[in-house]
């Protein structure tokens, strides 16, 4: 199998399975907003007493957290599917790019360097995330799960992309 074959599996598996996975999100984040919707209390005929009355507060605080939390489940499945469509379409770009030639061998080491950097951008705010979950006592294994992940298959792309490797 080509190094540019191998470079184009690292990048495509694990930005397609991200993309089901923003898919995913997106249609959950759909059902929790609907959800949201059905908890919102019905306007009572007649006069509210005050028991009534704070428990339609609190349903509608419910409804509001949960159409709030759907929201937010919606967005990160949005940015989960931007993110891995540009890494498809990038990867997918560079694969196309790549040839014998000493010119296409360039533009292909420029289009895996750019592809590289749009994989790690995410990571600093991760860590980011990460540390300030750790210092406030709660360990999140995803998000390291996730960054040891990523930094294999930019070494590893970097790896093939940047060395003698690209040739075979």
């Amino acid at each position: 199998m080509k190094t540019a074959n191998r470079n184009l599996l690292l990048f495509v598996i694990p930005a397609a399975l991200g993309l089901i996975l923003g898919i995913v999100m997106l249609t959950q984040g759909d059902a929790i907003l609907g959800a949201a919707k059905e908890m919102v209390p019905e306007a009572p005929q007649g006069e509210v007493g005050d028991v009534e009355g704070y428990a339609m507060i609190g349903g509608m605080l419910g409804a509001g957290l949960g159409g709030l939390a759907g929201f937010a489940v919606q967005l990160f499945g949005m940015m989960a599917i931007l993110y891995t469509a540009a890494l498809l379409i990038l990867s997918g770009v560079t694969r196309l790019v790549y040839g014998q030639t000493p010119g296409r061998i360039l533009a292909y080491r420029i289009l895996m360097g750019v592809s590289v950097v749009v994989l790690l951008s995410p990571v600093p705010d991760i860590l980011r995330t990460f540390v300030t979950a750790l210092a406030g006592g709660s360990f999140l294994p995803l998000w390291l799960v996730y960054m040891v992940v990523v930094f294999i298959i930019a070494v590893k792309a970097c790896r093939n992309t940047y060395s003698r490797q690209i040739y075979h």
